[in-house]
């Protein structure tokens, strides 16, 4: 009697090894299978910056350092350019553009596609340094005042001082751009259709 007992004992643990020892490989081989296909995705993740000052001064607008703030985000991806990301960059923007008129996507989108032509044909590469900024809070508006640095691939780079402005709004839950453009003064206009500004240096 005790031997028989001892054998269904023994079957038990031996069926309980075998279902372990089942479970084990199908763990291992569904890990396996979410390592590979983590490793296949391409996420780009967007990066906020830490706010150091409140956000909200009404229903319908955001602080100056709110803006300043956002306003590095939304230029590091309208002029911190190269062939390789004008599209992914242009689909951010987008994410993020006002539609409250059509006309500001399509501005935007128009931007990005003179953009993705003029640096494939010249193989450039630009960022903007921030120097300042004039900020609107009434407007929502800013003017940020900075270094446009240009590489022209193995050509040489130039480095030209100028100012952007962008214009947004505050909709759904977001800070969304409204339109964004380069601010040419008049003085500026005369000096560009005598001679190119900044020079290119090898």
């Amino acid at each position: 009697m005790n031997l028989q007992v001892a054998m269904q004992g023994g079957d038990r643990i031996t069926k309980q090894r075998n279902l372990f020892l089942v479970l084990t490989i199908a763990l291992s081989i569904t890990s396996g299978a979410l390592s590979l296909k983590i490793l296949a995705q391409e996420e780009r993740i967007i990066m906020v910056p830490p706010l150091s000052s409140e956000v909200m001064i009404s229903n319908r607008k955001v602080s100056s350092g709110y803006l300043e703030q956002m306003t590095m985000v939304f230029l590091n991806s309208l002029l911190d350019l190269s062939a390789a990301d004008v599209l992914h960059k242009r689909d951010m923007i987008l994410k993020y553009t006002s539609n409250s008129d059509q006309s500001f996507s399509k501005k935007i989108n128009e931007y990005f596609a003179d953009s993705l032509e003029k640096y494939k044909n010249f193989d450039l590469v630009t960022y903007f340094t921030v120097k300042n900024m004039e900020i609107d809070e009434a407007q929502g508006e800013v003017i940020a005042h900075g270094i446009l640095t240009s590489r022209y691939g193995k050509h040489g780079f130039e480095s030209n001082p100028t100012s952007y402005r962008l214009s947004f709004e505050f909709s759904g839950g977001y800070l969304r751009l409204k339109e964004f453009n380069q601010v040419v003064s008049d003085k500026e206009q005369k000096d560009n259709k005598q001679e190119p500004k900044g020079e290119l240096v090898k």
